[in-house]
């Protein structure tokens, strides 16, 4: 979270989208356009991008509010961790107008809420992903180019953000389409394999009763009545 006068200027997570993916997924500029921008525009990449007219100010603005937010929810997200403040950290871009707290928090509450109206469990959001094959139970806000491309490149070893990136979208906006799709049975989560559990230790071989044995010596206490009686009774026995 990068802050500027007690407004945040910017939000970075490793699993969210970046200005770069958002811009070069879009086909906006390609990526050697974009890997050049970053050599030449060291220091000043929005103002080189902007200038060299590769892009336009309002649509870079609207990936650095994308990517802001989509770091902003996974950054928020994390319930533990090492806190700590980094006053030399500098982030690549910043919004042109920053956003409160308040705001940033309005904004990922309200993300947040959508999300659970689609599907009410974050197992869709970190586990790989594949397409059902099935016909759809219900419609869907997802469009058809779109879920088309969603369903072709979640082939069981991307999750969520992976899908994002590769599609060059938000990672908000693949979330929401990924929880509208599994409403309708056309995504599913992939469980890991249960392990099975180790066949159970043979239980070691008992020996025979005692009856097929030979007698050996044996000590009993024959103050015990019921000791004497058996005793005795194997004394009989033995004497037939």
């Amino acid at each position: 979270m990068h802050l500027a006068g007690g407004l945040v200027v910017h939000a970075e997570a490793p699993s969210a989208a970046t200005v770069g993916h958002l811009l070069t997924g879009a086909g906006r500029i390609t990526v050697r356009a974009w890997e050049e921008s970053l050599l030449l525009g060291a220091g000043r990449l929005a103002e080189h991008l902007v200038g060299s007219g590769l892009v336009g100010p309002g649509e870079l603005e609207l990936a650095r509010l994308a990517a802001t937010l989509d770091g902003a929810q996974e950054a928020l997200a994390q319930p533990d961790g090492e806190l700590r403040f980094d006053p030399a950290a500098v982030p690549a871009f910043r919004l042109a107008r920053p956003l409160s707290v308040l705001e940033l928090r309005g904004a990922v509450g309200r993300r947040r809420s959508l999300l659970a109206g689609c599907w009410p469990s974050a197992e869709l959001d970190r586990a790989p992903l594949r397409a059902t094959g099935a016909a759809p139970t219900r419609r869907t806000a997802v469009p058809r180019r779109r879920r088309q491309a969603l369903l072709a490149a979640a082939d069981g070893t991307r999750t969520a953000p992976e899908l994002a990136r590769l599609l060059g979208r938000s990672t908000y906006g693949t979330l929401l389409d990924v929880r509208q799709l599994a409403a309708a049975g056309l995504l599913a989560a992939l469980r890991p394999t249960a392990v099975p559990d180790p066949p159970p230790a043979a239980a070691p071989r008992t020996a025979p009763p005692d009856v097929l044995l030979p007698p050996g010596p044996r000590s009993y206490d024959s103050s015990d009545p019921e000791v004497g009686l058996l005793l005795r009774l194997r004394a009989a026995l033995e004497a037939l």
